[in-house]
């Protein structure tokens, strides 16, 4: 391994050290409030961040080259490397007050500073992954002699996508080719594009209810709620819990001719629940209804699901990139399914591709996908068994965790967690996330071990209101939630340090 997370990083340090970082340390609680609150004296330190939702410094850099000769400083611009994307907003949004303009082949969306429209648009580019990347942008500067070097990659023997969609198809089952797979810029990107296509095949078919099943990654049920929610007959119902699957079955026994489809985490984010994707996948077939399935959280390696899904989205972010510093996607349409098939050229025009130097990066470090994901899967058993046996932890949820195990194991088989164990404490959250010895980042399946306090990142503005605080109880989701996911350091070396913060005595701080 290259980079350990078992260490204390400052406030906004890059990991690994590189200017296309994924992960951003939070080190703190405070840290924590001050990044979501946007607190100038937090963001001041943050050169980076989750590239969806912290503008990269090199996106920035290139943006301020955009604007310089603009006759004012009352306008923020964002970048679209897709007219549609752009137009699509415009039109979701009914924005009228806008400066747009063509610069280097990418689309300029010029909105006032500080306007609604400013938000709204910053949110749809993060939940749809409709924006660029911190390798295009350096690829422009650097084409443009703004910058006099970029980042040095190693080209491959095979075209970068081509040996991507190799190694992605096999993970998937022998029933995958690579022509049976489509590259996204994020795995967000791919989400969207391929439920975008879904629900304006739903319309043609006159089906109208989406099923959400568990409660979901953040940007999933965002762009749910923002695509299937266009026309006044169209619903998303949701089902959050594994005591919901009565409820299911009741829905396609009295409303199953307009069920448009079902989409779920296999296991879910962060609750690591399967549901019983065999059962799904019967009522789905006795109704003609889509089944889109999200294993990444475990990786689709691990949870083999192409033979129950009608598409597999998987983001390429984790696993694959485990050095930490690309960001892609994969959408894989089994031949089996002439459902998912059907959408498979629709959505290629929706996609956003990911950009040439991001794919040769990915190439990099995609011969060792495999070989991570068996390492993580030894760690994580371990890691797994001392949390639930630690006096302090109050729930641990993993993909072996005994409420929907046998679920997961139809599926995974033994021995095959992936990376990632969620859990809940006894003890004082702050003193415990403060003091831990770990890297605190958003992110998971990486090589470095991390941490990640989920609700903080992923819906902090719930934890502000009773409604939201309701909503996440009900789903089973604490507010102190922490996410780990295992890296390749010496396990014993992991435990020992969870272990130096869970032992502490925090009742005296």
């Amino acid at each position: 391994m290259k980079v350990s997370g078992l260490s204390h990083f400052e406030l906004g340090q890059a990991v690994p050290a590189k200017d296309h970082a994924v992960c951003v340390s939070l080190p703190t609680v405070k840290d924590l409030i001050g990044y979501e609150e946007k607190h100038p004296q937090t963001l001041m330190t943050m050169k980076s961040g989750y590239p969806r939702f912290v503008r990269n410094h090199i996106i920035n850099a290139l943006v301020h080259n955009f604007e310089q000769g603009d006759d004012d400083e009352k306008h923020e611009s964002f970048l679209f490397t897709k007219a549609a994307d752009c137009e699509f907003f415009l039109s979701l949004f009914q924005v009228e007050a806008m400066d747009l303009d063509e610069r280097d082949g990418l689309l300029r969306l010029r909105l006032p500073l500080g306007s609604e429209d400013a938000e709204n648009c910053r949110l749809f580019q993060q939940h749809t992954g409709s924006s660029i990347s911190s390798r295009f942008a350096e690829d422009l500067l650097y084409q443009k002699g703004i910058i006099s070097k970029r980042e040095l990659i190693t080209s491959s023997k095979l075209p970068a996508t081509e040996q991507i969609c190799q190694v992605i198809a096999k993970a998937h089952g022998p029933e995958i080719e690579p022509k049976d797979v489509l590259l996204a810029s994020s795995g967000a990107n791919a989400f969207y594009s391929l439920f975008k296509a879904a629900t304006e095949e739903a319309r043609r078919a006159k089906k109208k209810i989406w099923i959400r099943l568990g409660w979901l990654y953040l940007d999933t049920i965002k762009v749910m709620q923002l695509l299937a929610g266009k026309q006044s007959d169209e619903q998303v119902i949701e089902l959050n819990n594994l005591d919901d699957f009565t409820k299911l079955e009741e829905i396609f026994q009295s409303q199953g001719d307009t069920v448009a489809g079902i989409v779920t985490e296999f296991p879910t984010n962060p609750l690591l629940q399967s549901f019983d994707l065999e059962r799904i996948k019967e009522l789905c077939d006795q109704h003609n209804s889509l089944l889109i399935v999200d294993p990444t959280m475990a990786s689709p390696k691990n949870a083999k699901v192409s033979s129950l899904a009608d598409v597999v989205v998987n983001s390429l972010t984790k696993y694959a990139n485990w050095e930490g510093d690309v960001m892609m996607g994969s959408l894989v349409f089994p031949r089996q399914s002439a459902r998912g098939r059907k959408l498979m050229e629709l959505t290629k025009g929706y996609i956003s591709s990911p950009c040439k130097r991001d794919a040769s990066r990915l190439a990099e470090q995609i011969p060792f996908y495999e070989s991570f994901i068996q390492q993580t899967n030894t760690s994580t058993l371990k890691v797994a068994t001392y949390l639930e046996n630690h006096p302090k932890v109050k729930a641990v949820h993993w993909a072996y965790q005994k409420e929907c195990a046998h679920n997961y194991k139809k599926v995974a088989g033994e021995n095959s967690p992936g990376c990632v164990v969620s859990f809940e404490l006894n003890t004082p959250f702050e003193g415990f996330y403060n003091s831990l010895r770990m890297l605190k980042s958003p992110s998971f399946g990486t090589e470095f071990t991390l941490c990640c306090p989920y609700v903080y990142l992923a819906h902090y503005s719930m934890m502000q209101t009773k409604q939201g605080q309701n909503q996440l109880r009900k789903a089973g989701i604490s507010p102190h939630l922490l996410r780990l996911s295992v890296g390749l350091e010496p396990v014993d070396d992991i435990i020992a340090a969870l272990a130096e913060s869970l032992d502490q005595d925090y009742s005296k701080s």
